[in-house]
């Protein structure tokens, strides 16, 4: 099948001459090669004709007297050059701000995109990196937050440089708000939450204290936790979810993190301890079984919350309705703040609005990109056997990929990347042509299997296969206009450990934090 290229600007080339004269810039040009200029029994315009015996005026050997030239003309003759100059730096200069303009509108784009990294036009290299210790990455604006045993601190994602520290929230709990706390311009604030003791401790016990803190260091709230409202997590968008158990029931509230205010309160019915995947008994490292029938464990995404514990299976919606429990599957939220609820055993999958109501089914798992660069469709792929079934935002399909397939890496407004044998194909968007192939063996791998993160760039797919040792990590990136390679080398780096956050590439390894640029 012949590749789909995109046009190519044309390059347009010019000539520097020393010895041209003006007036040969505005002279007739031939009709024909070796043909002599304008009309042959014409002479110059600046050329006197000849005497009729053949001799000049003033005896000249070709027969002609120069006369002088009229510095109107000449002047004239200058201006239009000058003009048609002028117009071409006008022209060329106005095309290259209209690319500036394109590239910044592309990179802001990359910058609040999942999966997009701004600059991948070459190999990345380590820019900075730093000791992470016991404590977990939060983002939030262009900091890196470390909730460190003595102190609260804040790194410039840029260079790395400590922007802030609170020693008065030291051994504090932080979770960054916004609707993903992968995308780091969205979070302007983090939520901590202190006391309680060591969160491994079983049971759980409870925080105590809540603190607000701005991107810039500043506490903009902080108080004391109601013990009787039990246990608390950090909400993606800063409230916090509390949960207490009432006889046989749960009883759970969402409260604002500033005031304390309750938002909902809802109860959760609990079911026969065994018949959910909530554990009532924990193994230790010396492998001994604890019996803990108290403690409770969140899974907070934008907009669904998940709680798991001895007896207890259920997600809400940020409206506090139950979506799914133990016997109806697992509800997850999708990136454009509607819901799937996908059921235990993978035949199917309903779509739900923010507020829990059905919008449509289909069969198969939902899935969604690894990345994108910010300006595809509202798009969906339905994943119930080998390969894919594209859906609009109204679960109608697009087109099917037949083929083995393992994930979607990217899309875009014209094309979607599936990863499949060989290594990757692109598809068209409108019509499910499959447009162009990369093959991972000629970048170290050997199968689509391989392909273990993705990220999105200006024109490019940016491919890591994950191999062992880690020194042998293949990067590849892919041309999307065609499917070429544009640059692959080796980082020595774990696939598993990379991500993106507001349009910059890091890598979390155990114990440290590596930026790359």
């Amino acid at each position: 099948m012949p590749f789909r290229r995109r046009e190519q600007p044309r390059e347009i080339a010019f000539e520097a001459v020393d010895d041209l004269d003006d007036d040969d810039l505005l002279a007739p040009r031939s009709s024909r090669p070796g043909a002599p200029s304008g009309r042959p029994d014409t002479p110059p315009d600046d050329v006197a004709p000849a005497a009729p015996d053949g001799a000049g005026a003033s005896g000249g050997e070709d027969g002609m007297v120069p006369v002088p030239r009229d510095p109107r003309a000449h002047r004239r003759r200058r201006l239009v050059v000058a003009g048609v100059a002028g117009t071409l730096v006008l022209v060329l200069g106005g095309l290259t701000a209209l690319d500036m303009v394109r590239a910044r509108q592309a990179d802001a784009l990359l910058r609040t995109a999942p999966g997009g990294v701004v600059g991948l036009t070459q190999p990345p290299d380590e820019v900075w990196s730093v000791d992470l210790g016991e404590a977990w990455p939060t983002f939030a604006g262009d900091r890196l937050i470390l909730a460190h045993a003595d102190a609260l601190v804040a790194h410039d994602l840029s260079t790395g440089e400590v922007s802030w520290r609170r020693e008065e929230l030291a051994g504090f709990q932080c979770t960054a708000a916004g609707p993903s706390a992968a995308v780091a311009d969205t979070a302007s604030f983090i939520t901590c939450l202190g006391g309680g003791g060591p969160v491994d401790a079983l049971p759980r016990e409870p925080s105590t204290t809540v603190a607000v803190v701005g991107s810039d260091g500043e506490v903009l709230a902080r108080r004391d936790l109601d013990p009787s409202r039990g246990v608390s997590e950090v909400l993606p968008d800063g409230d916090l979810v509390r949960a207490a158990r009432d006889g046989s029931d749960l009883v759970m509230t969402v409260e604002d993190s500033r005031t304390g205010e309750a938002r909902w309160t809802t109860r959760v019915p609990q079911v026969e301890p065994g018949e959910g995947p909530g554990p009532c008994e924990i193994t230790q490292e010396d492998g001994s079984t604890v019996e803990d029938r108290e403690s409770l464990y969140f899974l907070s995404r934008a907009g669904v919350i998940s709680v798991v514990g001895c007896g207890v299976d259920a997600s809400l919606t940020k409206q506090g309705e139950i979506v799914s429990g133990a016997d109806q599957g697992f509800t997850r939220p999708l990136r454009d703040g509607r819901l799937a609820r996908s059921s235990r055993d993978g035949s199917g999958t309903d779509v739900l609005d923010k507020d829990g109501m059905l919008l449509w089914s289909t069969e198969g798992n939902i899935n969604e990109e690894v990345a994108t660069d910010g300006t595809a469709p509202s798009m969906l792929f339905a994943q119930g056997g080998s390969g894919f079934v594209a859906l609009d935002e109204d679960g109608r399909e697009l087109w099917t990929f037949p083929r083995y397939a393992t994930q979607v890496l990217l899309t875009t407004k014209d094309l979607t990347v599936v990863a499949s044998y060989p290594g990757a194909v692109a598809v068209d968007n409108a019509t499910g042509e499959e447009l162009w192939t990369w093959k991972a063996s000629e970048s170290g791998g050997s199968s689509t299997s391989d392909v273990t993160v993705a990220f999105a760039g200006r024109g490019a797919l940016t491919v890591v296969v994950g191999v062992e040792p880690v020194e042998r990590t293949r990067w590849t990136s892919i041309d999307l206009a065609d499917g070429s390679t544009r640059w692959s080398t080796t980082i020595p780096v774990d696939a598993y450990t990379l991500g993106a956050v507001g349009g910059k590439l890091y890598s979390v390894t155990q114990g440290k934090f590596t930026a790359f640029g």
